[in-house]
């Protein structure tokens, strides 16, 4: 991170050494606090004695059902806040690692005969020539921890909402699709029309919160980062401000590296040249394209967050009106093994005879049947 960025996280916590943090959301700029009320509210409602869960839920959708995907969603509903946090860190490792790379071709462009030349420098060593591999994989880590944020945005609104898709697969795209088939004029029942309400609600605010297809662009970039093959990186030198002078009073030629991000990075590289009047590229740096992203991200889990908590209300006062769909866990608990034990196994033993934790995962822990004295239950469990 920047001397800067360092300075300012490394501000000591106001309070007594025995009160509780407020965490590192609101100085990384990422504070969700709606999203905090609607993770609050869910976990406020999971029962940790019979029966077990969202206890208003019951007795749909069957109590092994109804335990795993309460605790699903709440795991989904606190990871938005960790993603959210991993992206922040990232965007501050990023800056930091685009400006050391600038620094590193700020004399890349040197002045022949009165035209500008690039002369690429050498690196000197492997560290000097990660530098644009740190700037990549900050840029990557941030677009892939805020399409996780939205991925599990998408496990909460499943859960909420009581779709009749998988929540242990929750996919904002897909959601997302299977919510604007919710609309206002098909819904019969309440139930139906509350779902309608969101996903008209959700679409309103992904239009208010970033330019046109901003959404679109986050996840297809994702998806190309994980599951493609890379694009071609392109991007340019601009000239540094301010201009230094030499002494014959001329301009020195500096710049700074500008980097650009696909336009469309659902295409291969090849499809998009075939088109050569079409820019390839978004006209800005990837610094600004990063920090859109971060503030439309935000502002949607907030805007949703409102639209979600009221949803949960509602819900809770009439539980008869939307039951929790089985399609959300249609296989039941999974105890299949992968099989892989490691590389170097048995090397640390696992006992957890007594273990530290914090309370929230006792309280899922327990919501779920799985202290000693309660998990003898689960064979009587539907």
């Amino acid at each position: 991170m920047r001397i800067s960025d360092i300075d300012r996280l490394a501000k000591p916590y106001e309070g007594d050494a025995n009160s509780p943090t407020p965490g590192p959301a609101a100085a990384l700029g990422v504070a969700i606090p709606k999203w905090q009320q609607l993770a609050e509210a869910i976990l406020q409602d999971m029962s940790t004695q019979p029966p077990y869960g969202v206890a208003w839920w019951a007795p749909h959708p069957g109590s092994s059902r109804r335990i795993l995907i309460s605790d699903q969603l709440l795991a989904c509903a606190q990871s938005v806040s960790d993603n959210m946090i991993e992206s922040a860190i990232h965007w501050l490792e990023f800056r930091d690692a685009s400006e050391r790379l600038s620094d590193r071709f700020a004399n890349a462009v040197v002045l022949e005969n009165g035209i500008p030349v690039v002369r690429m420098p050498r690196p000197q060593s492997p560290l000097q020539e990660l530098s644009l591999y740190t700037m990549r994989l900050h840029y990557v880590g941030c677009v892939r921890a805020l399409a996780g944020a939205l991925d599990c945005m998408a496990g909460t609104i499943i859960g909420v909402s009581a779709l009749p898709t998988s929540i242990l697969r929750a996919d904002f795209r897909k959601v997302h699709g299977l919510l604007t088939k919710r609309t206002v004029a098909s819904a019969v029942t309440e139930g139906e029309q509350a779902q309608a309400t969101l996903a008209a609600e959700l679409e309103d605010l992904i239009g208010s919160v970033g330019p046109k297809g901003w959404l679109d662009w986050a996840l297809a970039f994702r998806n190309m980062l994980v599951h493609r093959g890379r694009r071609i990186e392109i991007g340019q030198y601009v000239p540094r401000i301010p201009v230094l002078y030499g002494p014959d009073g001329q301009p020195v030629p500096r710049v700074r590296v500008v980097t650009h991000l696909p336009c469309d990075p659902g295409l291969s590289d090849v499809e998009v040249f075939l088109e050569p009047s079409r820019t390839p590229v978004l006209t800005e740096d990837v610094e600004q394209t990063l920090d859109g992203l971060l503030n439309s991200t935000k502002a949607l889990i907030e805007g949703a967050a409102q639209c979600l908590l009221e949803l949960w209300n509602w819900r809770r006062a009439h539980p008869e009106s939307l039951h929790q769909p089985k399609e959300q866990w249609p296989g039941g608990p999974s105890s299949e093994p992968i099989g892989f034990s490691g590389y170097a196994p048995g090397s640390f033993k696992y006992s957890p005879d007594m273990m530290t934790t914090h309370p929230i995962i006792l309280q899922r822990i327990r919501a779920a049947a799985l202290d000693d004295q309660s998990r003898h239950q689960w064979a009587t469990f539907d």
